[in-house]
């Protein structure tokens, strides 16, 4: 969708340049919460958050409150961009699931999430997105 925007002459954009970012609305926003789409992009919401807890005030993963496995994650905003373009900002590519079990087929993509944290910290604890946790 967001390369077929930019499909005029001067803004050309090949399909192959584009990668996906995304980043946690600030402040964090529930689904009800939104009003309108984005000009651009995408709004993904009902992720869960494995083996962490999105921290709103601080805007990153932070520790999860003990014997907490799971919480909810805020709003995703998702959109493409030149990969040239992509900025990298400390962030951890949270891999995303369709059900508990990782495996290769319930596996969806990754979404950059913000953290100060050296991103081994969460690989190691196993961290990932779940889009339910029946």
């Amino acid at each position: 969708e967001v390369n077929r925007k930019h499909s005029s002459p001067q803004d050309k954009w090949a399909l192959d340049d584009v990668v996906m970012t995304s980043e946690v609305t600030h402040p964090p926003k529930e689904f009800e919460q939104l009003r309108e789409s984005p000009a651009e992009g995408v709004y993904v919401y009902g992720l869960y958050l494995e083996g962490c807890t999105w921290s709103g005030r601080e805007n990153r993963l932070v520790d999860s409150e003990p014997k907490k496995l799971y919480s909810a994650l805020p709003v995703l905003y998702v959109t493409g961009v030149l990969q040239k373009d992509k900025q990298v900002l400390g962030g951890f590519a949270a891999p995303t699931y369709r059900m508990k079990r990782r495996t290769n087929t319930n596996f969806i993509c990754t979404f950059d999430l913000r953290t100060e944290d050296p991103v081994t910290k969460w690989v190691l604890r196993g961290v990932c997105l779940l889009c339910t946790i029946d």
